[in-house]
């Protein structure tokens, strides 16, 4: 089952991200970039069941991490010690995602990701299985920060392609 679910969100971001014509929407103060695919934005079938009929958006972002220079002390580390959670994330070279974006309150559900190490090899990777989504499975985002700023450019693009 879960080798299905590793192909399954394997899948769905390499079919969303097919076209891929990425755009920088921000950068943190720690260096990772944030990109979005303006080509992968497109409406969503997906009906969330508490809400009446809102157009949703699907898109994928990326997030691009700084270049770590401790990557290599950290793996002889990991051998002597095991693996932490600060190495793992040490080890990620960039993470894509694939949103379902509400608009109407930019909100925004994770549908799946697949983080990968800088020689493109996967290193994790998710996909929801909830077959439901009801408005309490989006988490809103706050004015002035990364996440706000990826919906709004989401949505703005789509308003615009239409």
């Amino acid at each position: 089952m879960k080798r299905l679910a590793v192909i399954l969100a394997g899948s769905t971001l390499a079919l969303s991200a097919h076209a891929v014509n990425w755009s920088k929407v921000s950068e943190s103060q720690t260096g990772s970039i944030f990109s979005l695919d303006l080509d992968s934005i497109e409406s969503s079938d997906i009906n969330i069941i508490d809400e009446k009929h809102v157009d949703n958006i699907i898109v994928s972002i990326r997030r691009t991490y700084p270049a770590q220079k401790n990557v290599a002390n950290a793996t002889v580390a990991n051998a002597t010690k095991g693996v932490t959670k600060e190495s793992k994330e040490a080890a990620i070279h960039h993470s894509d995602q694939q949103l379902l974006i509400s608009c109407k309150d930019a909100s925004y559900y994770r549908r799946a990701y697949v983080n990968y190490a800088a020689d493109g090899k996967v290193i994790k990777s998710w996909q929801s299985e909830k077959p439901i989504l009801t408005t309490k499975d989006f988490k809103v985002t706050t004015p002035k920060t990364i996440n706000r700023l990826l919906v709004e450019q989401s949505c703005k693009t789509y308003e615009q392609a239409k």
